[in-house]
């Protein structure tokens, strides 16, 4: 799993989790980096018009409700008529054309990684 948590943790959180930073912990602004773990990879983050996913587990322990094959086929493929059906099929903010590259190895340390951490929800 560490090869999941080092792709999520240098390549997901910024948008998944929101805000990035728990209070007094962002480096940006000086300050020793502290990751808001109550609202980690749990979406919510505002892209124009998208909101970035909770891809934390469901209550089946699938992350983002998605088995390993859809995860994979989403992340290659960039098709989810289920999130924004007013802007097209396709992810529209999510950069699936580079992770869509890495190898079905690498994928699967990901979903790994993200079905082992609790379920969390977005801010509000």
């Amino acid at each position: 799993m560490g090869a999941g948590s080092y792709l999520v943790n240098t390549g997901c959180v910024d948008c998944h989790t929101n805000p990035t930073f728990a209070a007094g912990g962002d480096p940006f602004s000086g300050q020793p980096e502290k990751v808001n773990a109550a609202n980690y990879l749990a979406g919510g983050a505002q892209f124009g018009p998208f909101t970035s996913a909770n891809i934390t587990p469901d209550s089946r322990g699938l992350p983002a409700g998605l088995t390993l094959d859809q995860f994979k086929q989403l992340m290659r493929t960039g098709f989810d008529p289920d999130r924004h059906p007013q802007f097209g099929p396709f992810l529209q903010v999510m950069p699936w054309p580079s992770i869509g590259k890495l190898t079905d190895d690498d994928l699967s340390s990901i979903y790994a990684y993200l079905s082992s951490i609790p379920h969390a929800e977005p801010a509000h």
